[in-house]
């Protein structure tokens, strides 16, 4: 009978192997990938502004936008505008 060999050198046997197996050409370079997406053209030289508000303020801006088919995003540019107004600046939100 056949004695087994403890984990542990099992282990090194197996990550000799694998050292053995992986070659790497240092004189090619590897391509990088993109983790991002390209930004769609409709966003260039626009900046995010978000708010955190309670749960309710999100389900009656919805309710509103559906019965006046509007996006949340026209109505809050909207509301820019009314508040530009407000303190004569011009309304410039689109």
């Amino acid at each position: 009978m056949q004695k087994k060999t403890s984990l542990a050198s099992a282990l090194r046997q197996s990550s000799d192997n694998q050292k053995e197996s992986i070659v790497v050409d240092k004189a090619t370079p590897q391509p990088v990938e993109k983790t991002r997406t390209a930004t769609p053209s409709n966003r260039l030289g626009k900046k995010s502004i978000t708010g955190w508000f309670e749960a309710d303020v999100l389900k009656q801006l919805k309710m509103i936008g559906l019965d006046k088919d509007m996006s949340i995003q026209q109505m809050v540019g909207e509301a820019l505008n009314d508040f530009f107004a407000k303190n004569g600046k011009p309304q410039i939100a689109r």
